[in-house]
């Protein structure tokens, strides 16, 4: 029996990877479909699905590889109290596409899909959860470090920025003319003036005055 090779094995697995990515951008979550990720890769159904075991499944670690990505990227942000709200907005903005983008209509084609393949439900589920989770946390050490309001509640907060996220994706498609990166930069200002300790202080300062 052939000994299996798992450098080689991984490799051929993100080959397949990138096949896929190419595919998804060019045609499309539902157009891509699992022969033209083969021809994109230059192998066979057969030897794919020895790789992945459907498309859901080449999706499914896509997405995986996004969010272990921008979980690396948030673990590096500075930990000096000043930093933390800069720098989590400006990872925010990362999240965001500054231009046409095949990959921002791909999340809407997921959550699409999601309705009718209890599978792809699955999916788009695990995937806000653990994104919230990573924007969660991050949040909890900017507030253990007296940089982010310790009034917000993180997981709250984490889902209201991940709905900031996805409306700004679904700008394109609402408003094709709309200045996307003047939309962007409004995005930022707002969610460092949600997030900064200071706004609790001068919240609680102007309460204290109506009293």
């Amino acid at each position: 029996m052939r000994k299996l090779d798992p450098a080689r094995h991984d490799q051929k697995r993100q080959e397949i990877l990138s096949a896929a990515r190419r595919c998804f951008e060019r045609s499309g979550l539902k157009g891509a479909s699992i022969a033209h990720i083969c021809k994109e890769a230059g192998i066979s159904p057969g030897h794919l699905y020895h790789y992945f075991k459907s498309k859901d499944a080449i999706v499914a670690t896509l997405s995986e590889a996004w969010l272990d990505n921008i979980s690396r990227r948030f673990e590096q942000l500075p930990i000096e109290e000043g930093g933390v709200v800069a720098s989590l907005v400006e990872e925010i903005s990362q999240l965001v596409p500054s231009g046409p983008n095949a990959r921002s209509q791909l999340v809407f084609e997921m959550l699409a899909e999601s309705t009718r393949n209890a599978g792809m439900a699955k999916l788009v589920q695990a995937h806000s959860r653990r994104l919230r989770s990573i924007l969660a946390n991050v949040l909890r050490q900017g507030q253990q470090r007296g940089a982010i309001d310790p009034a917000l509640d993180p997981e709250t907060t984490a889902t209201i920025m991940i709905a900031m996220i996805d409306g700004l994706k679904a700008l394109p498609l609402r408003d094709p003319e709309a200045d996307r990166r003047a939309v962007a930069d409004m995005l930022q200002q707002t969610l460092a003036a949600m997030l900064k300790r200071d706004r609790a202080e001068k919240t609680g300062e102007i309460s204290g005055r109506r009293r």
